[in-house]
């Protein structure tokens, strides 16, 4: 995942102004992410749907006022913005999430509005404020005691339990967006005119180099061997 809590320009999602990407290469990785975000219960609706109801100025169509803004903070405590890239929100996560949840069943609707309230309830007791009136350091304070339900105590392993919900689908939103893409460094269907091998950066990374594999099994790797000067 990209980068932050919970252990852990242009919009990304949708938007005719947006540099088209070919259509494959985004619901491929659009369904590996929704795929076990499914198990949740949380519904997959297609891109093309999605993208059609948003150019259509479709406002937010589950999360409430008060909804909306602690998903935004939790959205961008799970991917916030980096040197590399956006975060969550600036790739058009939330308009997404608020999508897939409100084609999702009555159970995992009322399973985020009662998940979402905890945070202010929880906040409530510990600093006497609702959760996105919160500093960074309480707010925190109150993920890393819920990031992982394995970790968690028992009366905080429900609230740890949504949190995972939180984090995938927040996780799923951003990695089928234009964004989110870019930030993989995926390049699909990219024509490569040339094969030269795997980096040697890669290949330092990995721990294994084209010469082992030659020592190994006695032939060479099915790879080309050839590398330009200076690689």
């Amino acid at each position: 995942m990209k980068r932050r809590h919970g252990g852990t320009g242009a919009p990304g999602h949708g938007g005719d102004d947006a540099r088209p990407l070919a259509m494959d290469r985004r619901e491929a990785i659009e369904a590996m992410g929704l795929g076990w975000v499914a198990a949740y219960g949380v519904g997959s609706p297609t891109w093309e749907r999605f993208r059609k109801l948003r150019g259509q100025g479709q406002p937010s169509r589950f999360f409430n006022e008060t909804q909306l803004a602690t998903v935004r903070v939790l959205a961008d405590m799970v991917i916030p913005r980096d040197e590399k890239s956006g975060s969550a929100t600036d790739a058009g996560s939330l308009e997404y999430m608020d999508f897939v949840l409100s084609e999702s069943g009555d159970t995992t609707k009322q399973a985020w509005h009662d998940g979402l309230r905890w945070f202010d309830e929880e906040c409530g007791r510990r600093f006497t404020q609702p959760f996105v009136q919160c500093d960074d350091t309480q707010r925190g304070a109150v993920l890393d005691d819920i990031a992982f339900p394995a970790r968690a105590r028992p009366e905080l392993v429900a609230a740890a339990q949504f949190f995972n919900r939180v984090r995938d689908l927040t996780a799923a939103a951003f990695f089928s967006s234009r964004m989110g893409v870019e930030d993989l460094g995926y390049l699909g269907g990219v024509y490569v005119p040339t094969w030269e091998g795997a980096p040697d950066a890669a290949l330092r990374e990995l721990g294994v180099s084209y010469d082992e594999w030659d020592r190994r099994y006695g032939h060479p790797a099915p790879a080309p061997r050839a590398r330009r000067p200076g690689r």
